[in-house]
């Protein structure tokens, strides 16, 4: 058995059909893997049967907690839910994973996401670019998140890094507190998807070691329509870019600000 233990956090907005097969998948992933592990699973005001399933799951022994959204605020809140949640409960030397809760990410890259955290990285994403691929995605938006993970590659510069919205990350969770100790409730602060690109590059301004692997996205295996709306993708993703570019102390803390001192010698 591995001496960390392994958290999810997956946020979950009218998901019932898929979490059978996300939840059996996780438990038989982490007893192969030899690792403990916890599920914290985020109803975001879920108008279908979403909370009775994870129920059902917790009352049948999976380690499971579930938290509840009254109304859909959109991923960016759930995470910021869950996140807190583990936090609390969490060791310094254990793990975070987050990840979607309609089975289109692989979980078989997991334990190469783990090793990598294990080796020293604080942050590890999975990557559909690279050696990556995408899989039963229409062509128009294969073509038009390509493009526009080019664009943020060219504004943010993160090195080593081609992808900047997947939900399907490694955290270490000791950086996770670091972080929320520097930026108190303002860690994450979009309530839409482009919370994950604000993470990033919070995350990535405090000197953190980030790295990706690659992976397979299947959108064949989802159960039901993707919850993105892409009009208002578009709009968050470029109103986070302009306040990033035009007012950039607003989004970032810079390391030399509030930085504690065992992250100050990392970098």
């Amino acid at each position: 058995m591995n001496k960390e233990k392994v958290y999810f956090v997956i946020p979950a907005y009218n998901e019932e059909e898929n979490l059978d097969f996300l939840i059996t998948n996780i438990d038989k992933f982490m007893h192969f893997l030899g690792y403990d592990y916890h599920i914290f699973l985020v109803n975001d005001g879920s108008t279908d049967n979403t909370a009775t399933v994870a129920q059902n799951y917790k009352n049948d022994g999976i380690p499971l907690t579930l938290l509840n959204h009254k109304k859909n605020y959109g991923p960016g809140r759930a995470f910021k839910t869950g996140f807190e949640a583990v936090l609390n409960v969490a060791s310094d030397n254990d793990i975070i994973v987050t990840i979607e809760a309609d089975n289109t990410s692989d979980l078989c890259v997991l334990n190469r996401m783990l090793e990598q955290c294990k080796r020293g990285n604080d942050l590890v994403l999975a990557s559909v670019y690279g050696e990556g691929a995408v899989v039963g995605a229409p062509l128009h938006r294969k073509i038009f998140s390509r493009c526009c993970n080019i664009i943020l590659q060219i504004i943010f510069r993160i090195k080593g890094v081609n992808t900047f919205t997947s939900f399907f990350r490694v955290y270490r969770a000791s950086m996770l507190k670091e972080a929320m100790d520097i930026y108190k409730d303002k860690l994450i602060e979009e309530s839409g998807f482009i919370c994950m690109l604000e993470l990033l590059v919070k995350l990535h301004k405090l000197g953190y070691q980030i790295t990706q692997v690659p992976m397979l996205l299947d959108f064949r295996i989802r159960v039901g329509n993707s919850k993105m709306k892409s009009i208002r993708n578009i709009k968050d993703t470029l109103r986070f870019i302009w306040r990033y570019l035009t007012n950039h102390e607003e989004i970032i803390i810079e390391p030399s600000d509030k930085m504690p001192e065992r992250v100050e010698n990392k970098l």
